[in-house]
């Protein structure tokens, strides 16, 4: 067996040894309550990040050639 992402291959039978949790539809619904909001604000600042790195990218080149003043 090799080291990194090498792994032994997951099979049918192997699953169905496996044991999964059910949660009640109430607690999903608590939880996602909670991440959803946390969710769209990450959005929100990824989209605000890329718009100043557009903004970063546009003006630094200008300001170092000595065409804006600060």
């Amino acid at each position: 067996m090799g080291s990194g992402a090498i792994f032994a291959a997951i099979t049918k039978k192997d699953l169905h040894g496996v044991a999964f949790l059910q949660i009640y539809n109430r607690i999903a619904d608590i939880f996602m309550e909670q991440v959803i909001p946390i969710d769209l604000q990450i959005e929100k600042l990824y989209q605000s990040n890329e718009q100043l790195i557009q903004a970063r990218d546009l003006l630094l080149p200008r300001l170092m050639r000595g065409e804006i003043s600060v």
